[in-house]
């Protein structure tokens, strides 16, 4: 399983001439990465609720690194673009959490919070991506919409992100 390998096996893995793990397997990893960021802040802030939330995206995220291999490889189209659009969901709600949390911080971790910010930025885009490219290959239009629209509620993470970075550098100054 790609998730019980060291980062050095995970990243030779990855840059090995084959098809698994990809781009999907690596938009979990850093949208589990960016939830374990988040997870670490809120402990630092005293902010149980949110580490655990974090957390819990922590680990769906971590299973679909692997679970996006499963589905490429099994040769499934709609598996393989329903496991990314979880990818993309999660790595949404650890955004979220990150902007929730910014809001009332220990000042010595806000630079933790816009790198988490950022990589589940990185990761909600990235699963898009893996979704859009199989949707291509797909004639099912009614499937096609349903997944479009699922996907519209986490589309543009960019906003938030971006507010989150603004604010991270302001208080940087």
């Amino acid at each position: 399983m790609l998730q019980e390998l060291t980062v050095e096996g995970f990243l030779a893995e990855l840059a090995a001439r084959k098809p698994t793990p990809g781009g999907g397997s690596v938009a979990a990893l850093a949208g589990a990465l960016a939830a374990a960021l988040v997870s670490m802040a809120a402990d630092f802030s005293r902010n149980s609720e949110i580490s655990a939330q974090a957390r819990t995206l922590m680990k769906a995220l971590t299973g679909l690194v692997d679970e996006d291999a499963k589905a490429f490889a099994s040769g499934d189209l709609r598996a393989a673009t329903e496991v990314p659009l979880q990818t993309a969901a999660h790595s949404y709600a650890v955004l979220k959490l990150a902007g929730m949390l910014l809001e009332d911080c220990n000042p010595n971790i806000i630079t933790d919070i816009g790198v988490a910010a950022g990589m589940a930025e990185a990761a909600v885009k990235g699963a898009l991506l893996n979704v859009q490219v199989n949707l291509v290959s797909m004639r099912d239009q009614q499937y096609k919409q349903e997944i479009l629209q699922k996907a519209e509620q986490f589309s543009s993470p960019e906003p938030l992100a971006t507010r989150i970075a603004d604010e991270v550098a302001a208080r940087l100054r």
